[in-house]
C-alpha cells in the first residue's frame, strides 16, 4: 500500500489532489503539474490508472480535452496527465530519445512519472494490475521510452504517432507481459512544427509507426494491435477511445501477453485494426552516378541516399538541406547533382582524405528505417570531419546541415567545426 506521507512530496503529503489543474509539485529540482480527471463518485473499489503524455505545444490539460479523456474517467479510469517540461535533447518535450554517445541518466521525467504514480496511489484507490499509460506525438515517443523501462509496472500503453527510435534502453531485455496499442492518423501522419530551437519541415509517423507495431508484435511477452485512421493527418484516435478502453481493461497485467487479443477490423470512424505487425516502406529509391572525375564522391552522395534520402523518417526532416547537396527530383530521388556538387567542392588534398574516410564508411553500411537507419551516414561525417577545418567539402556539408537544428544533437563534428 503506497503511503502519501511517504511517497508523495511535502506538499502532497497531506493535500489530496483535486480534479482538474494541480500545481506545486515538487521532484527532481523541478516544480511540475498535471491534470486530474477521477470516475464518477459510483466507481468504487481499486480503479484503472491512466498516464497520460501530452505533445508538442500542449500541456496536460490541453491534451486531456483534446484527446477526450473524460472518456476514460467516464468508464471508470482515473487519469492523470502530467504536464511536459521541455526536458529532452534531441526533442525536448520529454527526456525520451538518446544517442548511444549520451547516457540516459538523472532522467527528471522518468523520476516524475516514478514519483506521481505512487504518490496517487496513496491518495487513490488504484488497481495495481490496470496501470496502463498512452500519449500522442512527443507523448506517443514518451510513451515508447516508458513501456520499454516500466514494463514490469505497467499493463499496457497507446503508442499514438509517436517515434520509437531512440527511445530503446542501452542494455535492453524482453519486456514484461504488457499490451500495446500502436495507432497513427493514416498514410497522411505528418507532423511539422518544432519546440525551443529544435524544429523540422516535416517528419513522417507511419513509418515510425510500423516500427513500433514490428517491435511490440516481436515482443515474446507482449500483446500487440495496431489501428490507422482514414487519413486524418497527425491525431490521436478519439473517436475509437471507446475500443481502446475496451482493448485496455481486457488485459490487465498477467493477463497482457500475446494470448486471447481480438479486435475488430473496423471498430469506427473509418479506422482499421490489425493484430497483425504493420509494413512500410518507404518508395524512394536513388541511385548515383558511379563514374567520377573525384574519387569517393559516387560513395559518398550513395551513402547519403542510401541512409537519409530514401529514409522515410529521416529524408522529410532534411528535405530543405539535401538539394542543396545537389539532390534534386521527387523526394531528392535525384543523385546525379550530389556528384556534381562533392565534384566542385571536393578540391583540395584533405577533401580527398575526407572522401577516401566516406568510401571506407559506405563499403560497410547498412542503412536502414526510422532515425537509427540512418546514423550510419552520420556516423560518416562526425568520424571523417572531425576536426577537418581543412576540408572545404566538410565545411560545407556541416554548414549546410546545420541549417537544420534538429541535426545539432547528432552531428557533434559538425558543431565542433562552427565553434571554431
Amino acid at each position: 500500500m503506497a503511503d502519501p506521507t511517504k511517497d508523495c512530496p511535502a506538499e502532497y503529503a497531506s493535500k489530496t489532489p483535486v480534479e482538474g489543474v494541480n500545481l506545486g509539485y515538487s521532484i527532481a529540482g523541478q516544480t511540475r503539474d498535471f491534470f486530474l480527471m477521477l470516475p464518477p463518485a459510483d466507481f468504487t473499489g481499486p480503479r484503472p490508472l491512466l498516464v497520460a503524455f501530452n505533445g508538442t505545444g500542449g500541456n496536460g490539460k490541453s491534451f486531456s480535452s483534446s484527446s477526450k479523456l473524460s472518456d476514460f474517467a467516464a468508464r471508470g479510469f482515473v487519469v492523470v496527465a502530467p504536464s511536459s517540461n521541455e526536458n529532452g535533447t534531441i526533442w525536448p518535450v520529454w527526456d525520451a530519445m538518446h544517442t548511444s554517445s549520451e547516457p540516459d541518466v538523472d532522467n527528471k521525467d522518468l523520476a516524475y512519472f516514478d514519483s506521481l504514480v505512487q504518490c496517487l496511489a496513496g491518495h487513490q484507490a488504484i488497481d495495481s494490475k490496470r496501470i496502463y499509460i498512452g500519449g500522442h506525438s512527443a507523448g506517443g515517443i514518451m510513451t515508447n521510452y516508458m513501456l520499454q523501462r516500466r514494463s514490469t509496472l505497467l499493463a499496457g500503453g497507446i503508442v499514438a504517432s509517436g517515434v520509437l527510435s531512440l527511445t530503446k534502453p542501452q542494455e535492453s531485455a524482453p519486456l514484461d507481459d504488457l499490451f500495446a496499442l500502436v495507432t497513427w492518423g493514416g498514410d497522411n501522419d505528418a507532423y511539422s512544427g518544432g519546440t525551443g530551437e529544435v524544429s523540422v519541415p516535416e517528419i513522417n509517423f507511419v513509418e515510425q509507426a510500423a516500427l513500433a507495431s514490428q517491435f511490440y508484435a516481436a515482443e515474446p511477452n507482449v500483446g500487440h494491435v495496431r489501428c490507422s485512421g482514414a487519413n486524418i493527418g497527425h491525431a490521436w484516435l478519439d473517436e475509437i477511445n471507446t475500443s481502446m478502453i475496451d482493448l485496455l481493461l481486457a488485459h490487465p497485467k498477467g493477463l497482457s501477453g500475446k494470448s486471447g487479443i481480438t479486435v475488430a477490423a473496423s471498430p469506427g470512424g473509418g479506422v482499421s485494426c490489425s493484430t497483425e505487425p504493420f509494413e512500410f516502406e518507404s518508395g524512394v529509391t536513388v541511385i548515383c552516378p558511379t563514374q567520377t572525375t573525384t574519387p569517393g564522391c559516387a560513395k559518398a552522395c550513395q551513402l547519403w541516399g542510401d541512409c537519409v534520402v530514401e529514409n522515410a523518417t529521416v529524408g522529410p526532416i532534411l528535405a530543405p538541406q539535401l538539394p542543396k547537396l545537389g539532390f534534386s527530383g521527387p523526394d531528392n530521388s535525384d543523385c546525379s547533382g550530389c556528384v556534381s556538387y562533392c565534384e566542385t567542392t571536393a578540391t583540395t588534398n584533405a577533401d580527398a582524405e575526407v572522401l577516401a574516410c566516406m568510401s571506407m564508411h559506405a563499403d560497410k553500411a547498412e542503412c536502414g528505417p526510422g532515425i537509427d537507419g540512418a546514423l550510419p551516414a552520420i556516423d560518416a561525417i562526425n568520424v571523417c570531419c572531425e576536426g577537418r577545418s581543412d576540408s572545404p567539402l566538410c565545411l560545407e556539408v556541416c554548414a549546410t546541415m546545420l541549417e537544420n537544428g534538429a541535426t545539432k544533437a547528432f552531428l557533434s563534428s559538425c558543431v565542433a567545426l562552427a565553434d571554431k
